[in-house]
């Protein structure tokens, strides 16, 4: 993701919508119905285009006993409110 921990951890109660969610360092977790989702926040870095320099975050979800209709559902509302530049 092009977003610093700050940004990220800014961002994030939006992108979790209706889901109550823990927050312990680096890593996010939350019941989704019957099942639990892990967020795991990677190390910052950066990545250079010429002369512009993007913020970079590695993000992984890890998501126990979820359907997969309830994780497309999650992860689409997730990366709607992460989007950058839609106007």
């Amino acid at each position: 993701m092009g977003y610093t921990h700050s940004e990220f951890f800014r961002l994030l109660p939006g992108a979790m919508g209706e889901y109550k969610y823990d927050v312990s360092g680096t890593t996010v977790t939350c019941r989704i119905g019957s099942g639990k989702l892990t967020i795991s926040v990677g190390p910052e870095g950066e990545r250079r285009l010429v002369l512009v320099v993007i913020p970079r975050t590695e993000i992984s979800f890890d998501f126990e006993n979820v359907t997969d209709e309830v994780r497309q559902e999650f992860l689409t509302y997730f990366d709607l409110r992460f989007m950058k530049g839609l106007g």
